[in-house]
């Protein structure tokens, strides 16, 4: 079989295994990260975890940019946890981000999380799985609500090669711009309305990266189409 219809297939049983599973959801799903949700106001929350580090957001003028590492242990292993969260002038939020490394996973365990939260927000929108890479290395990515992702075009993705500073918030299965624009894989910038994005990959040992993103791209991107 070919390679792309290979992956068409798998990207196809992988929709279809989803949604034959998913539960119904309800029609404005809280977009919700440990605690903190999408479009809510951010005060109550800013007061209760003082570990979060904030300031102006250099991506996104005019918006203030939260962010705490710590350190989790669980029974497969230790990783490092980086929260974040973006908010207006105003206090709403509109953007959450939890990124896990090492994340401590396989495919049946990544099929597992993407059924439960398709039995929050309804079918994913667009799935995809990472091309083949040598090595073993699997990705899979799962978008939700009014959310899209928007692959990278040529002079951008050598600019996060490169190491520069891109513009907006992106997305990739490894975790590391530079090393996914290098390896010729794909980055995504967040496009459109309030949605969900979980991505993550992992080895045939089964440590890799798990990142879960509630964003409203048309909040603050001045480029957002749906704006």
């Amino acid at each position: 079989m070919p390679r792309s219809l290979r992956f068409a297939t798998l990207n196809w049983l992988l929709a279809l295994s989803c949604g034959a599973l998913a539960q119904p959801a309800a029609e404005h799903p809280d977009y919700t990260i440990e605690g903190l949700t999408l479009g809510a106001q951010v005060q109550a929350f800013r007061s209760a975890h003082p570990e979060y580090r904030c300031g102006p957001s250099e991506q996104s003028p005019g918006f203030t940019f939260c962010q705490r590492i710590r350190f989790e242990r669980e029974q497969r292993g230790s990783s490092n946890v980086m929260n974040s969260f973006l908010h207006s002038r105003d206090g709403v939020v509109v953007y959450i981000d939890r990124y896990q490394r090492p994340a401590f996973l396989n495919m049946a365990d990544a099929e597992k999380t993407i059924r439960e939260l398709s039995s929050q927000f309804g079918e994913p929108s667009w799935t995809t799985r990472m091309p083949e890479r040598p090595g073993g290395l699997t990705g899979v990515m799962a978008v939700w609500g009014g959310t899209t992702v928007e692959p990278l075009n040529e002079a951008r993705t050598q600019a996060a090669a490169e190491g520069r500073s891109a513009k907006g918030y992106l997305v990739d299965f490894l975790g590391d711009l530079a090393r996914s624009a290098k390896e010729r894989l794909p980055i995504y910038r967040f496009r459109g309305h309030a949605g969900f994005v979980w991505v993550a990959s992992f080895d045939q040992e089964g440590r890799g990266i798990a990142r879960s993103t509630a964003i409203d791209a048309s909040a603050f991107d001045p480029d957002s189409p749906n704006r």
